[in-house]
């Protein structure tokens, strides 16, 4: 009986042990979020405060000037719909914004530095964003696809893609940190403070049912405002808290539940889930996390899921799941690859856990070749 009560005694430990929450004294930031030396890499490719970039939706060119005070919600309202969030409008300037950050603060190049800075003074002060629909306005508001209408409105993406392009541009904000006066803090943290109670303090927590999506369902922004304002107690309670949605959402083979079961698309979607889940993980980590290998596991058969999605089509649809998703899930043929924007995907998988992703020669030939990926925050292939 002794026996058994020691041995029962010890699973309960290794159990408890495997699930251990992080604490807020196992918190660091390093200095690029991501990484804690910000190195010079050629995939960042070209970005400066004077480019300019088309937009598909207007077919117009717009430039980064033009983005401190850009009008989003009038934008969003007047092109968007359910299908197309037009979200390149204001995810091109926070990418193009974080990767000139990058580059400046790779060189040493302390001119760059000091314009990025500036830059970034003219958005905060200029109240970027912060005239987008709200979670509590959202209320009111009809569900995106209604009537399975993929032109109908959809406000919803309005506020997720502000998060996203807010998120994207604290991250650079944060790297640029230590390289700004208190004034230049003071302004900026202003902005900050207003983007987070306005738009993130009222999602803490928020679970979502549908899928694992980009920037891990809003995960990544709440790491980022954390190591922007040195809170290393919310950067715990989030990593225990999206550590085990990522065990909700992964199924143990590997399946994504939503993601995955979405006809045509399940593809596309699958490994954007996989994308996020791998970026996330990854800052997590270096901030000081250690993942449960009971999730570890999880992740690992999704990235081999990818690969079976490239390598056996139907054996990859085979898998039946007992929800299915009404809206969204085929949009023909051409859909039929690795998410493009999730472009160094391989570089995660193989570095994280010496995993090659399939040849998947769509995906080769249309991923986006440089640059931030906003769906993480970084770029895989600037990792030393």
């Amino acid at each position: 009986m002794k026996k058994i009560l020691i041995i029962l005694f010890s699973l309960l430990f290794f159990s408890l042990s495997a699930q251990a929450k992080v604490k807020s004294k196992d918190i660091k930031f390093p200095l690029g979020v991501y990484t804690e030396k910000i190195q010079s890499c050629k995939a960042i490719g070209y970005a400066t405060l004077d480019q300019s970039f088309f937009d598909y939706v207007t077919n117009s060119t717009y430039y980064m000037k033009d983005f401190p005070g850009f009008d989003w919600s009038t934008y969003h309202t007047k092109y968007a719909n359910s299908r197309d969030s037009a979200q390149d409008i204001i995810m091109k300037p926070s990418t193009i914004f974080t990767a000139v950050v990058h580059k400046a603060i790779s060189r040493g190049d302390k001119d760059k530095i000091k314009k990025a800075i500036q830059y970034l003074i003219k958005v905060s002060e200029n109240e970027t964003l912060l005239n987008t629909i709200t979670l509590k306005q959202l209320e009111s508001k009809p569900d995106c696809w209604k009537n399975g209408d993929p032109t109908s409105p959809c406000w919803y993406h309005q506020y997720e893609m502000a998060t996203r392009s807010w998120t994207i541009f604290m991250l650079g904000a944060t790297q640029l940190k230590p390289h700004m006066d208190k004034q230049e803090l003071k302004i900026v943290d202003k902005w900050a403070k207003k983007f987070w109670k306005k738009y993130y303090k009222p999602r803490l927590k928020l679970k979502y049912t549908n899928g694992f999506y980009a920037q891990a369902n809003g995960g990544l922004s709440i790491l980022v405002y954390a190591h922007w304002s040195d809170d290393m107690k919310l950067a715990a309670n989030e990593i225990n808290f999206r550590f085990k949605r990522i065990d909700h959402f992964f199924m143990e083979d590997g399946y994504i539940k939503g993601n995955s079961f979405r006809g045509n698309r399940a593809q596309w979607y699958h490994t954007i889930g996989v994308n996020a889940a791998l970026g996330y993980i990854w800052i997590a980590k270096q901030f000081g996390a250690k993942l449960p290998e009971s999730i570890e596991n999880k992740i690992i058969n999704s990235l081999h899921v990818s690969n079976l999605a490239i390598i056996d089509r139907e054996k990859f649809l085979s898998r039946e799941w007992k929800k299915t998703r009404v809206t969204n899930t085929t949009k023909g043929g051409r859909d039929w690859y690795t998410h493009p924007e999730s472009f160094g995907l391989d570089t995660l998988m193989l570095k994280m856990y010496g995993i090659e992703l399939a040849n998947d020669p769509l995906y080769l030939d249309r991923r986006i070749k440089k640059g931030i990926d906003y769906q993480i925050g970084f770029n895989p292939n600037c990792i030393k």
